[in-house]
């Protein structure tokens, strides 16, 4: 069913620990075994964003309503999935709270959306702190004052739940959460602060909470089946149905998976590994597919139909602010 060579080809790639930089071309195509179930392109995925629910009074209400609301939609556009019109989802929020209630989402005809974020702020706390002027002298014996001041913290949270239309299933909960912080040189030890200020600073913490989680964009991670395999002196890779309209690129990541039905008719996923978009910028990426590179192991186990999808690139390694957000810090 495989080429001798196939084998061959993956441990040579192995060994020299360089990232695979050419597309095999055609005429390498190896035959591949058809997948028992095979997966589905997410290319017509909608998703319904409501309007979002804050049930205490707070001065900066509007401005996390609206921060939140905006930079959700944004993460959801930036998966390539299909946002429901915002004026239909303002008609229809009391339609959807009412079903999440009751189980059931009454709707004839075209379905409106996949999937509906359902969001609720649970908390914006602001805390101050005191610091008295004091001194000290350094290393060259140098006297140093530092003035007294005030530090702020505002601390926001909020719940995202994903659910399935229209049986209004919970797909998943998201917790979000950020903080912002900020000083001023003062005397007053009461540590005043505006309401402008602290809408801002809310605002800034709003806009971490979503910027530095990143189960949205996994959830809607673009994926698509397997089409094809070849193998060549390059090495060995899959041809799969995403590609640049899905904003891959040479070096993008990608899980590979297959799907499987229990004897109970249960449906299980199960994950063969990590493969990445061919690093050749003409020629890895198409607007509707690309090749991915995938190792030995994979290759001897990989089918037709099998799924693909993206994993999205979590914090920057120069983003610290989103490394400590991941840690709560």
């Amino acid at each position: 069913m495989f080429k001798k060579g196939l084998v061959a080809v993956a441990l040579t790639t192995a060994l020299t620990g360089c990232g695979v930089t050419a597309v095999c071309p055609p005429g390498t195509e190896i035959e591949m075994e058809t997948a028992g179930i095979p997966a589905k392109a997410s290319d017509e995925l909608k998703v319904i964003v409501l309007p979002v629910d804050m049930e205490f009074k707070d001065a900066a209400k509007g401005r996390l309503q609206t921060v939140f609301r905006n930079d959700l939609e944004a993460t959801i556009e930036g998966t390539g999935a299909k946002l429901v019109d915002r004026k239909l989802a303002n008609k229809l929020k009391g339609e959807i709270k009412l079903a999440e209630q009751s189980g059931r989402y009454n709707k004839s005809g075209v379905p409106i959306a996949d999937l509906a974020v359902i969001t609720e702020v649970t908390a914006s706390n602001l805390s101050s702190s005191f610091s008295e002027a004091y001194s000290y002298e350094n290393d060259d014996g140098e006297t140093k004052y530092v003035p007294a001041k005030c530090s702020f913290t505002t601390e926001v949270k909020a719940v995202a739940k994903v659910v399935s239309l229209p049986d209004m299933n919970l797909v998943q909960r998201i917790e979000l959460g950020a903080s912002d912080y900020s000083s001023t040189e003062t005397n007053n030890s009461r540590c005043p602060i505006s309401n402008a200020q602290y809408k801002g600073m809310a605002s800034e913490a709003a806009e971490k909470a979503v910027a530095y989680n990143f189960e949205l964009q996994k959830l809607l991670a673009p994926s698509a089946p397997v089409t094809a395999m070849r193998q060549c002196e390059a090495g060995t890779m899959v041809k799969v149905a995403m590609g640049s309209k899905k904003k891959l690129e040479p070096g993008t990541y990608i899980t590979l998976s297959q799907i499987h039905k229990s004897d109970e008719g249960d449906i299980e996923t199960f994950t063969l590994g990590e493969g990445y978009v061919v690093k050749h910028e003409q020629d890895a990426v198409k607007p509707n597919f690309s090749w991915v590179a995938i190792d030995e192991e994979m290759s001897l186990r990989i089918r037709k139909g099998d799924s693909a999808k993206v994993v999205p690139e979590e914090c920057p390694i120069l983003n610290p602010m989103c490394h400590l957000n991941q840690l709560g810090l």
